[in-house]
């Protein structure tokens, strides 16, 4: 967002009749990326760029969802979070933006090849896929053509491009405060999700961030990821009793499959999370989504 407000102002592309900025906030950013997000959003809001925050509905959030209706922690094989606290409420915002509109309008993204394998697999089908555009995954190939038409102005930057935008502008001048995204990616290629990923193998981004003293406060977040392993054990979860018949009448392979969290198993990890939220002094869960789940209880 900050090189497309960049070029605009410098008259490398003509001035949109509108452009309006939107930050996906998954309620499990990192703490300085956050920050740093909504003090970009600030300062393009006051130079005259429309601005938006996207969350999820309440009900929608990971830690609602999952501790309220007791879903187990998501998973490569099960991974429902994606599209529920990032791609449904984006692409609802966008379908919106739309309707106001009036009119298709053109969605920049951020994405750029070789963040990761899956990230590029994605880019190579958007791309393949009826002669399109730029892509980037999720909103290129889900974001129906009505909508909006996707480019990404990045995709063909270099890890060296992006430290040059970040740690250099004292020689490219672009003027935004970047670096919320810097103290999260340091001086390594570490792609960042949200805090204590259940679909990553290590925490790599928050790993990176604790060797920095002033975020050694955050390490209770390393227990985030323990957790929802622990979370998916048959300790804590329903599961069927009697072995089932499928339409065909045969047994089902999964007789006694294990189901939903236990109510012992909610109380639990809302808990754990009050208590480690409290200890990293952060925001992983607030009074109204606490309450919302007590409330779905």
């Amino acid at each position: 967002m900050t090189f497309t407000a960049w070029a605009i102002k410098q008259g490398l592309v003509p001035a949109p009749e509108s452009l309006t900025v939107m930050y996906a906030d998954t309620r499990l950013e990192l703490v300085p990326l956050h920050a740093g997000a909504l003090v970009l959003m600030d300062a393009l809001s006051r130079e005259g760029f429309g601005t938006q925050v996207v969350l999820p509905e309440i009900d929608d959030r990971f830690l609602v969802y999952m501790l309220g209706y007791g879903v187990p922690p998501a998973s490569n094989t099960f991974r429902w979070c994606t599209e529920k606290i990032k791609v449904r409420p984006m692409y609802e915002a966008l379908d919106k933006l739309r309707e106001s509109a009036g009119e298709k309008f053109l969605m920049l993204t951020g994405m750029r090849i070789g963040e990761s394998a899956v990230r590029d697999q994605r880019i190579a089908l958007s791309c393949s896929k009826d002669s399109g555009e730029c892509g980037q995954g999720w909103f290129q190939t889900s974001t129906p053509e009505t909508v909006a038409d996707t480019l990404a102005p990045l995709l063909h930057w270099r890890l060296c491009h992006m430290y040059n935008w970040l740690y250099d502008d004292g020689n490219l001048g672009h003027g935004y405060d970047v670096r919320g995204v810097a103290e999260v990616y340091g001086l390594e290629e570490v792609r960042t999700g949200c805090v204590g990923c259940p679909l990553a193998s290590r925490d790599k981004a928050l790993e990176r961030l604790l060797r920095e003293p002033q975020w050694g406060y955050l390490e209770p977040l390393l227990e985030l990821r323990p957790l929802w392993r622990e979370l998916k054990h048959a300790r804590w979860r329903k599961r069927k009793a009697k072995p089932e018949r499928r339409k065909d009448g045969k047994w089902g392979t999964n007789v006694q499959r294990k189901g939903p969290l236990t109510m012992e198993g909610r109380v639990y990890g809302l808990e754990r999370v009050l208590d480690i939220q409290e200890r990293a002094g952060v925001d992983l869960i607030n009074t109204e989504e606490e309450a919302r789940i007590r409330e779905m209880w």
